[in-house]
């Protein structure tokens, strides 16, 4: 009978070990066909001796130092999304053209990852003269955002929009304001930072395939933890 138990002890602690790789090779082999995860932006190339060998390593684009007040009140800086997967938009609570769409599909974002303790939304608004504090807080509670999961920022304005187009690289910029709703201009996309603060993914905010898409590959990012990969570029 011991004899079957530590049999049965040793086959349960097998298959924990192994699950990582299993789910690793599961998202790998998904509908989308997804790999390895390339990483946006510039990089350059950086040399160092070691063993008296020269070694070339690449340095990527990171997300840059930050800092803004979500819809609590909360200061919310790049040590806020250390060792976090995030998910990034651009948005202003008065838009009735994508935004509302775009709401919707990070609603189903948060969902997909409310257990998930390493993930975090961060909506950048792109009119911070009108969305105060107290405007977000309201749109927030309408998204049903989780405090301390999915942030409502803003801030000044000069570095909101920089952050968007050298950070995310992403259009944001203000419009004719005789278009009332629609005077401001930004991008309707969603990007994927991974934990290092590299860019991972960009996909289209108001495309149901698309999200299904983000949502595979933050579980991608999540299962290849475990099994450390080189990245391709892009």
């Amino acid at each position: 009978m011991k004899v079957k138990k530590t049999w049965f002890k040793l086959i349960v602690l097998f298959v924990i070990l192994l699950s990582p790789a299993l789910l690793y090779i599961g998202l790998t082999k998904g509908k989308h066909n997804l790999l390895i995860l390339p990483v946006f932006g510039p990089k350059e190339a950086s040399s160092s001796i070691v063993n008296n060998k020269t070694v070339v390593d690449t340095i990527y684009h990171t997300i840059p130092a930050f800092s803004f007040t979500d819809q609590n009140g909360t200061t919310v800086t790049e040590e806020t999304i250390k060792e976090k997967i995030v998910v990034v938009e651009y948005f202003f609570s008065k838009c009735m053209g994508i935004c509302p769409k775009m709401r919707t599909q990070l609603i189903r974002v948060q969902g997909h990852t409310e257990k998930m303790d390493d993930i975090i939304l961060l909506s950048f608004t792109v009119d911070p003269e009108n969305d105060t504090i107290e405007a977000l807080n309201e749109y927030a509670q309408n998204a049903g955002a989780i405090k301390n999961r999915w942030h409502f920022l803003t801030g000044e304005k000069k570095a909101l929009y920089g952050l968007a187009r050298k950070g995310f690289f992403l259009g944001a910029q203000e419009g004719d304001k005789s278009l009332g709703e629609e005077a401001f201009l930004h991008s309707d996309k969603f990007v994927l930072i991974d934990k290092e603060k590299r860019i991972r993914g960009y996909y289209t905010g108001t495309d149901i395939d698309d999200v299904d898409r983000l949502i595979d590959d933050i579980k991608l990012l999540k299962a290849s933890e475990f099994i450390p990969r080189k990245s391709k570029s892009s």
